[in-house]
């Protein structure tokens, strides 16, 4: 009777039957093999994830280091739109005073009429008065309209009134001054010891926002 032997499995044959099962197998031999939550880290070799193993528009803004993503270049300016109406104008504060007078004139240059302003800010102020020589004696009268260290000065000469001549003048002035806090505009005049009125004196402040005052 005939012998039969069979030879057994070689070592390396088991090893390479084996890699062809899992390799067969795969995922579905890695979720047999592999406990839930078991790879991590550690078990993953260097550059193992690549792009294309990511889905597309799954990875979020967290996902990248604090300046990871370069910011993209500025887009073009956006067409210009059109011009707001204009606003209303900011309120514009005056004072005005006045004194019709008669008024003697002083001897010497002394204050005849004061506008009291109640508040600072930039300010633009005018005056006007009529002078009337009451005698027969012509004389150079002096006025000046001051606020703070801005000054106008004006002179005018009046010839007389001889009962058969009048002579009378008028004078004007314009000053330009910013009050820091309330103050006040005077008017000052000076008759040279002549009998002269004055008359219809008027004075007037007027704010303003801007104000430059430079020589011309």
């Amino acid at each position: 009777m005939e012998r039969i032997l069979r030879r057994l499995p070689s070592p390396a044959m088991i090893v390479a039957s084996a890699a062809l099962v899992v390799a067969l197998a795969g995922t579905s031999y890695a979720a047999a093999v592999l406990p839930r939550n078991s790879v991590g880290t550690a078990q993953l070799k260097n550059n193992a994830v690549t792009s294309i193993k990511v889905k597309d528009g799954s990875l979020l803004k967290g996902d990248f280091k604090a300046g990871q993503i370069p910011a993209g270049p500025a887009g073009p300016a956006g067409p210009a739109g059109a011009a707001g109406p204009a606003g209303p104008a900011g309120p514009s504060d005056a004072y005005s005073g006045f004194k019709n007078g008669p008024i003697a004139a002083p001897s010497s240059l002394s204050t005849i009429a004061t506008l009291n302003i109640p508040q600072g800010g930039n300010y633009v102020i005018v005056a006007k008065l009529w002078l009337f020589d009451t005698v027969n004696t012509a004389v150079l009268v002096q006025c000046q309209l001051a606020a703070g260290g801005d000054t106008d000065e004006t002179r005018a000469t009046v010839e007389g009134n001889s009962g058969v001549v009048v002579s009378a003048a008028a004078m004007s002035f314009n000053v330009v001054h910013q009050f820091s806090g309330a103050g006040a505009a005077t008017l000052a005049c000076n008759g040279f010891g002549v009998a002269v009125t004055i008359n219809w004196v008027k004075i007037t402040a007027i704010r303003v926002g801007n104000l430059t005052n430079t020589g011309l």
